[in-house]
């Protein structure tokens, strides 16, 4: 899974599209991964062999190759040492055509923006992104359309709670941080009650996964676990954020943060494939 070895960016070729594309170049050119440029033709679902848009295929490859041009320019000026290639697809499902794709191309992440803008300017997550998010058998890593533009994983922000199950997300981040000596607040939200406890899964995380890695232990008390969350990530200038993801489904809560935070959310599904 990481370091990374081959990176798919879906691409609409839209503004919001390209939004992400400058982070996965740098996540590519920091492992020396590949860069799979992908574009779904949407077809119908009546009839998946019929395109939504119907045009003769030529004039589709033409500005599809026209718009890769463009992307690969750009990767150029950022890192010339990055490979491109584009794959095109046929589908009525975007999402479930990316996740697809990232299993046939053996890829180790997805790169994908998530938001765009409605007609009264309310933030929210295309369809096509939400299936990506709650179906991907890889990391994704979900950039929010007009937050700042980050340069790399240099601080990491992973919450953790008394119930977790899981570790996939703390243990992508511990790989990440000794790779590139990035600094990684362990965080946890409790109430009063819970304050033993979460210190000591603190502790038993910082000393367990997070052996060698410069760590931040954060105990905050409170009820509201997003908005302290959300808080925290803004007021430490947080890189990336860390969540596992539950199979199938993204839950409000993961989609309520994702909305709020200013930085990167990287979603680690919870199996994820044995590289």
């Amino acid at each position: 899974m990481y370091p990374w070895r081959r990176i798919v960016i879906p691409t609409d070729f839209s503004t919001a599209a390209e939004w992400s594309f400058d982070s996965a170049v740098q996540l590519a050119g920091a492992t020396g991964a590949e860069l799979v440029i992908l574009h779904v033709r949407s077809t119908r679902t009546s009839n998946p062999d019929e395109l939504r848009f119907p045009a003769d295929d030529a004039l589709y490859a033409y500005a599809e190759q026209h718009e890769l041009e463009k992307l690969r320019d750009h990767a150029r000026r950022r890192n010339a040492d990055v490979a491109t290639r584009l794959v095109v697809q046929r589908a009525p499902d975007a999402g479930a055509a990316i996740c697809q794709t990232a299993i046939e191309e053996n890829a180790d992440l997805i790169v994908i923006s998530t938001h765009a803008r409605h007609h009264v300017a309310h933030l929210i997550i295309g369809s096509t992104t939400l299936n990506v998010l709650s179906g991907a058998p890889v990391p994704v890593l979900a950039i929010r359309y007009g937050i700042q533009r980050r340069r790399g994983f240099g601080r990491i922000l992973v919450p953790v709670h008394l119930n977790q199950r899981s570790t996939v997300a703390a243990s992508l981040a511990a790989a990440i941080a000794k790779r590139e000596n990035a600094e990684v607040h362990l965080m946890i939200v409790c109430n009063d009650g819970n304050r033993v406890p979460a210190d000591a899964l603190i502790g038993e995380m910082t000393a367990d996964l997070f052996a060698g890695v410069n760590v931040k232990p954060v105990v905050l008390q409170g009820k509201d676990i997003d908005a302290e969350l959300v808080r925290y990530a803004r007021g430490a200038d947080a890189d990336a954020l860390f969540l596992n993801a539950a199979a199938n489904e993204i839950s409000v809560r993961k989609k309520d943060i994702i909305r709020q935070v200013d930085a990167p959310v990287m979603l680690v599904p919870a199996a994820p494939p044995v590289s």
